[in-house]
């Protein structure tokens, strides 16, 4: 047991360390890219971008299907069994192919309507990272519990977005030069990690059934559910400040939700490090011990943020974006319940089994979500602070539905 321990805290401790390099690394890419893309193409045009951005995750979402939380468990069970794997991995693949041309057709749609005919050239354009979405497989690095390649794949993907952003996004009419370079950082990505899952573990795209794509596909869809309408938290807000108020509210937001994000990438990095373990050993003593870690430092993290709000964004955006300090302030309240339903998620409910009360808390919060935000519409009341107020609620409410089926269920206890 001791020699078990120790080989599972090893994997842990690798797994971690390369996530967090992965998503520093990318958040941090982000960050440097936001702060850079706010002085040359100014509040406004960067807003737009990212309002935009905002309608282009729905369409990711629905192309990864869920797959990156309940793909991983398919590969840790079945890791033994090549053909098995050899199955899944291509069912994963078509299925995604074909949502990626069903997005592509929605994307066309849209473009039809009062509302993004302005932007539809912009909105196609961007809709073809879906590409990178299809190829790049990271719920197959985290199921066989090997995150040095994919690090070292969006460091490259990333890194070449920046370059590219320095060296031709000059002024303040650059948004298609942006968006072409997002892009194919987003192709880059995909195609290599794709290339290297098969050249390294010798896989195989199989033939695969009807019933057996049919099986994946329904196995996912609580997953995708939860998972696509807990995107209005952060997307959708996005979207309705642009809708209802001014896209440099759009920055602000932004800007703010970046760096409060910024500061809870360990507890991200932590839970996916740790449930392909916590899957396979049930270890609800290290769960516990993590627990306890996530609130302590989310709320130390967001103390830190909240006292040195306006600094923090006038390093990120400049004296124009530091005037949105008391959203930042309001937003750092997150921190300790974000970190905490990280963990409450994935290595709490799905490790151990308990998968409709995960997507519950996603479902049940997005519909109290959508229901105030109706309330808000009907009363003519969607205003730039009611979103991030409700934008505050979401995750509290979705942090205390996990904590209490981690109790009712045992798991924490």
């Amino acid at each position: 047991m001791k020699i078990s321990l120790n080989t599972d805290s090893k994997i842990i401790l690798k797994n971690f360390s390369y996530l967090t390099v992965l998503k520093f690394f990318n958040i941090g890419i982000k960050v440097l890219l936001a702060g850079y893309l706010i002085r040359i193409l100014g509040d406004v045009n960067y807003g737009l971008i990212t309002w935009l951005d905002s309608v282009i995750q729905y369409f990711l979402m629905i192309i990864n299907f869920g797959f990156n939380i309940y793909a991983a468990k398919y590969i840790v069970e079945y890791r033994q069994e090549k053909s098995k794997i050899n199955e899944i991995v291509s069912a994963i693949f078509y299925i995604k192919g074909l949502l990626f041309v069903f997005s592509i057709l929605c994307i066309l749609f849209l473009g039809g309507l009062n509302e993004f005919s302005t932007y539809k050239e912009l909105l196609f354009l961007f809709m073809f990272c879906g590409v990178g979405e299809v190829l790049f497989p990271i719920w197959f690095f985290q199921g066989v519990e090997n995150l040095k390649p994919a690090t070292l794949i969006v460091f490259l993907s990333r890194l070449f977005l920046l370059i590219g952003t320095i060296l031709f996004v000059e002024i303040q009419e650059s948004i298609y030069t942006y968006i072409l370079l997002f892009v194919l950082s987003s192709i880059i990505m995909g195609i290599i990690g794709f290339g290297y899952i098969f050249k390294y573990y010798k896989l195989k795209i199989i033939k695969v059934s009807f019933k057996n794509l049919k099986y994946y596909f329904k196995e996912s869809i609580p997953f995708f559910l939860g998972r696509f309408l807990s995107l209005i938290f952060n997307f959708g807000t996005i979207f309705f400040i642009g809708k209802f108020c001014l896209l440099e509210q759009v920055t602000g937001f932004d800007a703010s939700l970046k760096i409060v994000m910024l500061g809870v990438i360990p507890f991200e990095m932590l839970q996916q490090a740790v449930f392909p373990t916590i899957s396979r050993t049930k270890n609800k003593k290290l769960l516990k011990k993590i627990v306890i870690t996530s609130v302590i430092m989310g709320g130390i993290i967001g103390l830190f943020t909240f006292l040195l709000s306006e600094e923090l964004l006038y390093i990120f955006g400049g004296k124009t974006i530091s005037s949105f300090s008391s959203t930042l302030k309001v937003l750092s309240i997150l921190s300790p319940f974000v970190a905490l339903t990280f963990v409450l998620g994935t290595c709490s409910l799905v490790a151990f089994g308990y998968y409709k009360e995960y997507n519950f808390s996603l479902i049940f919060t997005s519909i109290i979500y959508i229901l105030i935000l109706i309330i808000l519409l009907f009363l003519n009341e969607i205003t730039f602070w009611n979103l991030i107020y409700l934008r505050v609620l979401g995750d509290v409410v979705m942090m205390l539905i996990r904590l209490y089926f981690s109790v009712k269920k045992r798991v924490l206890i």
